[in-house]
């Protein structure tokens, strides 16, 4: 594996909190107008099955980058666990960010 700069490390932390923010805001706009209409079971249903769906993919996505974690170099563990948690929140962040752009086109 190639050596991680300490700049390289720092950016990756940086983007994983950016993202997290974002997902964040995303996150509160989509609750508040989720949770200020009437919903059906359907739709209760629907905002479930995609929570459970976005976590099985963060477990897949998280398992496979842990699985190749480097142990030789702390920066570059340091670095990769900035990777593993990006990956994890992935699945969460797009689709926060997904619904949220949908909710402002239907007002």
């Amino acid at each position: 594996m190639k050596a991680k700069s300490s700049m390289n490390t720092a950016m990756a932390w940086n983007k994983l909190g950016l993202n997290w923010l974002e997902m964040m805001a995303a996150s509160a706009q989509v609750i508040t107008h989720r949770t200020s209409r009437a919903n059906t079971p359907a739709q209760w249903y629907g905002m479930g099955s995609e929570k459970v769906e976005a976590s099985l993919k963060a477990s897949q996505a998280m398992a496979s980058r842990m699985a190749r974690l480097p142990t030789h170099d702390p920066l570059a563990m340091w670095h990769a666990w900035a990777g593993l948690l990006s990956s994890g929140m992935k699945p969460y962040h797009s689709r926060a960010v997904s619904n949220a752009r949908s909710t402002r086109k239907g007002r």
